[in-house]
């Protein structure tokens, strides 16, 4: 098997299992209000930006390319177990640059105390709307 198969296959799922690790972990350990360290903000930062790259390149690739539907079903393949190479192969490289900062951030999150906003999504949009309300009562 060729180096570029490997990464298609090994990279998502060992992601899909930190992830996984990660919900698990920080399910089980409260969450502490004590100040941040350096490696803390170093990953909030990171997490940002590549949030945004990922947005970035996501909406290039729905705007410039037609392959959602093979980025759909690569999707449905990777599920199942039985990840389609040929639909990787296939896609355009800013696809597979879209899905690589994909898996990266969400390596990035599992290594975050923001890991608990994919079990639980309401509590990111409940502190944005809590943020947007404390700004407000400044102005």
């Amino acid at each position: 098997m060729e180096m570029y198969q490997m990464l298609w296959i090994v990279f998502p799922y060992t992601v899909v299992a930190i992830v996984g690790m990660g919900l698990i972990w920080q399910l089980e350990t409260p969450s502490s209000g004590k100040a941040k360290t350096t490696s803390e903000r170093f990953i909030t930062g990171s997490l940002k930006w590549l949030l945004v790259l990922c947005t970035l390149t996501g909406l290039v690739v729905i705007h410039l390319y037609d392959e959602i539907a093979q980025l759909f079903l690569w999707f449905l393949s990777f599920i199942q177990l039985q990840p389609d190479m040929s639909l990787i192969k296939n896609i355009s490289f800013l696809s597979q640059i879209h899905i690589v900062i994909v898996f990266l951030f969400l390596l990035s999150l599992a290594f975050s105390n923001k890991i608990c906003y994919l079990s639980k999504p309401h509590l990111y949009i409940k502190e944005l709307l809590l943020k947007l309300h404390l700004v407000k009562r400044h102005l």
